[in-house]
Formats: structure tokens, C-alpha cells, sequence
């Protein structure tokens, strides 16, 4: 198991991927939110320079087009594949992004898709459900796999949905700190629900909420609520063998490559005990 970082690809990502390996990371994920950049001449560009800094992508995070608010209350009703009148263009992005994926030879994609409702009769739950399926369906033929980004639905809601796709190649991104900050769930309890289907997983740290507080705060990796010793246990014994993808969204820290260093070496030392490598 290694500790990889997750890449964003922005007009300067040839920067941000040499600036990853100056890190010491030869491994991550890349995140596209652009749907412009879809295009051959990235590509070709993009697998030139993942080639010559030998950084290999295990995942690309798939974005979709705007509105998108992250606050509350807004975030209910514009992110993922939740709007209604935004499912079918969303779906594109996605399918853009699996292509694209596929043509740079990453087998998993990721998004996030949003707050679907938990009751298995609701029209969105069913419709998202629907799309899905067909999607997954697609992405099977090719050999490759759809993972939710955890952070929105329950972890039973996740667990619920997963079987109603009822397709081997549809699992999850399990970010911790996602359970955390949004309040949605214990991350080790989930880990015992979703391990069978973690296909990726961030390594992000979090506080939760206070009454009165509509989300929870993001922190240094090992200064939060996630108990990263345990869930690399779990990992273990559910037979995980990809990497674990630090993901660093804190704005505003003095020295952000510098919180990414303590990171990983925080991580590889917990990964060392407990595979005793």
C-alpha cells in the first residue's frame, strides 16, 4: 500500500504533478472539474508528462458543469446528479470523463453525486438509481469501475444503492473526513458496512460539527476525528491493496506542501505497523 496525493488538473497542472513528485509521491489521483479539457491534444499532453515525472494515476475524480455550491443549504439541491434539470448534461460530464479516463488508461473513475434522497421510492432516488445502472453498465464493458465519493449519503444509503446498480464494478472513494464534517456517519462503522467496495480512499482528517453548526471542519491529517490506525486495519483485513490518496482542501494554511510531507509520513508509519512492511 502506498500513500499517493490527489492531483488537480488546472492550467498549471504540469506544475502541480512535478510539484507531487518533488514531494516524493510516484502514485495519486487527478481530479478534472474542466470539461474543456477533454480533448485529444490534452491527453496526449497529459500522458507525456505523467510519463516522463513516472507518476502513475489510480483514479480520475470526474466533476460536472456548474451551478455548484458546497455551503449549506444550497449544496442539497446543486450538487452531483440530484437537480433534475442538470442529470442528463451531468451524465455527459461523467461519460466524457470515463472516456477520457479510459484513453489515459485509468480503469476508475470517481464523483461525488450529491444528496440522494435514502427513501428507495423517492422519484430522484429512482431515476438517479436508473442512470447509474445504465452508466455503470458502459463503464463494465470497458473494464472499469464507477466509485461514489462518500461525504453526501448515508452509509447505508450508499450500501443500499450499490445493490440496487447490482453491478461487481460499482463501489466506493471512502473519504473519512467526509463522514465527519458532514455529519453523515461514523467512519470505521462505515468501513465495516463499505469495505467489501472501497476501490479508493482519501486520506483526509475532520472534526465534527457542534450543535448549532451546520458542517464540521477540516484538519492536519492526525489532529482530527478520524482514527487513521483503524481504518488502515480494516483496510487489511478486507484485502485493500490500492493506495491511500491524500487530499488536502484546507485554504489558507501557511505551507501547504508542508502539511502534505507531515501527511505522508504520518501515514506511512501507520501503514508500516500495521503490514509490517
Amino acid at each position: 500500500m502506498k500513500v499517493g496525493l490527489l492531483v488537480d488538473i488546472t492550467e498549471n497542472y504540469k506544475e502541480n504533478i512535478r510539484q507531487a513528485k518533488a514531494l516524493g509521491f510516484d502514485c495519486g489521483q487527478i481530479c478534472i472539474w474542466n470539461m474543456d479539457f477533454y480533448t485529444k491534444d490534452n491527453l496526449n499532453e497529459l500522458k507525456a508528462i505523467l510519463k516522463k515525472e513516472e507518476f502513475a494515476v489510480s483514479a480520475v475524480w470526474c466533476g460536472w458543469r456548474a451551478p455548484v455550491v458546497w455551503s449549506h443549504p444550497q449544496k442539497y439541491s446543486t450538487l452531483g446528479l440530484v437537480p433534475d434539470y442538470l442529470r442528463a448534461v451531468r451524465m455527459e460530464d461523467l461519460r466524457r470523463g470515463a472516456r477520457f479516463a479510459y484513453d489515459l488508461g485509468v480503469s476508475t473513475i470517481i464523483t461525488h453525486t450529491g444528496f440522494i434522497p435514502d427513501d428507495p421510492y423517492h422519484p430522484t432516488h429512482i431515476a438517479i438509481a436508473n442512470e447509474l445502472k445504465a452508466f455503470c453498465k458502459e463503464l463494465d464493458e470497458r473494464g472499469q469501475r464507477f466509485a461514489f465519493e462518500t461525504g453526501e449519503e448515508l452509509p447505508l444509503t450508499l450500501s443500499i444503492l450499490i445493490n440496487e446498480i447490482g453491478l461487481d464494478n460499482v463501489g466506493v472513494n471512502f473519504d473519512p473526513a467526509n463522514f465527519i464534517s458532514g455529519g453523515r456517519g461514523n467512519p470505521n462503522e462505515a468501513m465495516e458496512l463499505l469495505g467489501s467496495r472501497i476501490f479508493g480512499m482519501h486520506a483526509k482528517d475532520a472534526i465534527p460539527p457542534k450543535f448549532g453548526e451546520v458542517g464540521g471542519k477540516q484538519t492536519q491529517i492526525g489532529e482530527g476525528s478520524v482514527n487513521f490506525r483503524r481504518l488502515i486495519e480494516q483496510l487489511k483485513e478486507f484485502g485493500y491493496a490500492g493506495d491511500i490518496v491524500i487530499e488536502h482542501e484546507m485554504e489558507g494554511r501557511a505551507d501547504r506542501n508542508a502539511d502534505i510531507a507531515k501527511s505522508k509520513i504520518y501515514l506511512e508509519n501507520i501503514i508500516s505497523e500495521v503490514y509490517g512492511k
